[in-house]
């Protein structure tokens, strides 16, 4: 899928995926539910309040397929202190290490869910980006991909640039894509690249490949707007070498 195909190509094309989410709780409902509207925008995903009964789960958020098949169970506490109650320092200052990122399953399993993030929402997409670093902080013989639009904003963030120096004394393969308005000295010398392409000034993306596939992750995203993004995140095997085999090609040293 490589040739004249750019990042925009794979959010474009990216199977449709549907999910219906439930918020079990007894108090209150539906501010909840209206919270995590907010937050995973997307016509691909129903919120929903479920009815409480003896068999329904207390305080629980559960994600079903569009067949009904439910794929994962997670309590309200852990979706609400990972994305909607979360305070911007955690990540900002790096007081969560690589080691502590738990993203909980409910979230995980919108994977491959077209969506659309603005300004604070995007704690969604920076929280699968801590996911997906950490899969490339537990494997072996890995390579990771990360493009910041902009170089100097690894240097922004005193939590990002924790990470990356991390993964830069790992045995992570670690590849960084951006515009070079400030290229960061990290503990260990990535592989930079900084073609001046308008979808590197336009993408946030995070690949971890190269190793099994359990493993293996995506996080693809493209600015539409001003604090604005749409994209999709995968943990297919395929799906990931595909666009990990783009990147290379496309920005071959």
């Amino acid at each position: 899928m490589c040739g004249s195909v750019t990042i925009s190509a794979f959010i474009d094309t990216v199977p449709l995926a549907r999910r219906t989410l439930t918020v079990f709780n007894d108090d209150e409902p539906e501010p909840l539910v209206r919270m995590l509207r907010r937050m995973v925008d997307s016509p691909a995903v129903e919120v929903q309040a479920g009815e409480m009964s003896p068999e329904s789960p207390e305080n629980a958020v559960v994600v079903k397929d569009a067949d009904g098949t439910e794929l994962a169970v997670s309590s309200i506490n852990a979706v609400g202190a990972c994305v909607l109650l979360v305070n911007s320092d955690l990540y900002v200052t790096g007081t969560r290490s690589l080691d502590e990122v738990d993203t909980p399953a409910a979230l995980l399993h919108l994977d491959e869910v077209p969506f659309t993030v603005t300004g604070k929402r995007k704690m969604l997409l920076i929280e699968l980006s801590r996911y997906i670093e950490s899969l490339g902080w537990q494997s072996d013989d890995n390579t990771l991909h990360a493009g910041f639009q902009y170089l100097s904003r690894i240097d922004d963030e005193r939590g990002t640039r924790r990470v990356y120096d991390r993964l830069a004394d790992s045995d992570t393969d670690l590849h960084l894509y951006g515009l070079p308005d400030r290229v960061p000295e990290l503990s260990e010398d990535p592989t930079i690249h900084t073609e001046p392409r308008d979808e590197l000034r336009e993408s946030w993306f995070v690949v971890n490949t190269d190793c099994t596939a359990d493993m293996k992750g995506v996080l693809l995203a493209e600015r539409t707007g001003p604090s604005q993004w749409r994209g999709y995140w995968s943990f297919g095997a395929d799906h990931v070498d595909e666009i990990s085999a783009y990147l290379r090609k496309r920005y071959s040293p």
